[in-house]
């Protein structure tokens, strides 16, 4: 049987909405990658006139059923490249997480030189002067009781961050990164002043703290017991 405009119009939108979601899509990028279907298939898919006789309407169909099946797959391509790009550029959820994790692992496990001494906020606060954030203390962080020992300029994920290195009362060295909190870049983490537990992550032998704090993100990086 030869399916009308509405019925083609519905089984393209469940074919392409069942692609898209073995992208591994999360609920608020699915729902918008369904919204703009259906805004561009209302307008690739206009239904036929009523006042078109139905032997008129089935040629019609017959001769336009190749423009239309180009137009079909030029869509399709065209938002898959768009969920694409946007996945590329603004990384989301566990995986972001896990390559700040290892970024801050492998710079913990380094562990360069010092580029200022000091025991106290400020001297290092007033050495970063090519971040475009201030560093701060972190109340979060302050609850250990560690000795602070000096900073050096790091990155994450390409942006360049401050690095703050402490000691322990036993000697072992853990290390705070801070960066200016961009969530498209870094993606959802949780928030301090919101009460929300810091993101726990295991890697290279690290254990490794992510949350935010004001306006900051903040990686807390230590060798496992």
């Amino acid at each position: 049987m030869k399916m009308n405009t509405e019925q083609m119009n519905t089984s393209f939108k469940q074919s392409a909405k069942q692609f898209i979601e073995q992208q591994h899509l999360d609920n608020e990028q699915l729902a918008k990658f369904e919204s703009l279907l259906s805004d561009h298939m209302g307008e690739a898919l206009p239904v036929e006139p009523s006042s078109i006789s139905n032997s008129k309407a089935q040629a019609a169909d017959i001769s336009n059923s190749k423009v239309r099946f180009r137009s079909y797959i030029a869509l399709v391509a065209s938002l898959i490249l768009i969920v694409t790009m946007s996945l590329n550029y603004y990384p989301q959820g566990p995986a972001i997480s896990l390559m700040i994790a290892d970024e801050v692992a492998m710079n913990h496990i380094n562990m360069k030189p010092l580029e200022v001494d000091s025991q106290r906020i400020e001297p290092i606060r007033e050495y970063f002067t090519e971040l475009n954030f201030s560093v701060v203390k972190s109340s979060l962080f302050s609850k250990q009781n560690y000795q602070m020992l000096g900073g050096r300029y790091c990155s994450i994920q390409g942006v360049s961050a401050a690095q703050i290195r402490y000691q322990t009362d036993s000697g072992n060295k853990v290390t705070l990164y801070e960066v200016g909190y961009d969530a498209e870049l870094y993606g959802k983490l949780p928030h301090f002043e919101s009460g929300e537990p810091a993101l726990e992550v295991y890697v290279k032998g690290i254990r490794v703290l992510l949350w935010v704090e004001k306006g900051l993100l903040m990686a807390e990086a230590q060798s496992i017991d």
